[in-house]
């Protein structure tokens, strides 16, 4: 299980919306608190694929390989 807390999300989410790949907005909650919302841009799109795809490329190789 990943654990992240809330002194890591934040300061993360920031630097993503800073740079442009993820765009925030104010609303209301389930719960009927006021809660920040975030989703990806057009360009947060893109870069997750990228990133994806350097992800598959690293786990699909051969047992026993190792990364310099």
């Amino acid at each position: 299980m990943l654990v992240i807390n809330y002194g890591t999300i934040y300061p993360a989410l920031l630097k993503l919306e800073q740079e442009g790949y993820i765009a925030s907005e104010w609303g209301i909650s389930d719960n009927n608190r006021k809660a920040k919302y975030y989703k990806l841009t057009r360009a947060g799109r893109k870069r997750l694929a990228q990133e994806t795809q350097k992800w598959e490329t690293t786990t699909d190789l051969p047992k026993g390989t190792q990364l310099l």
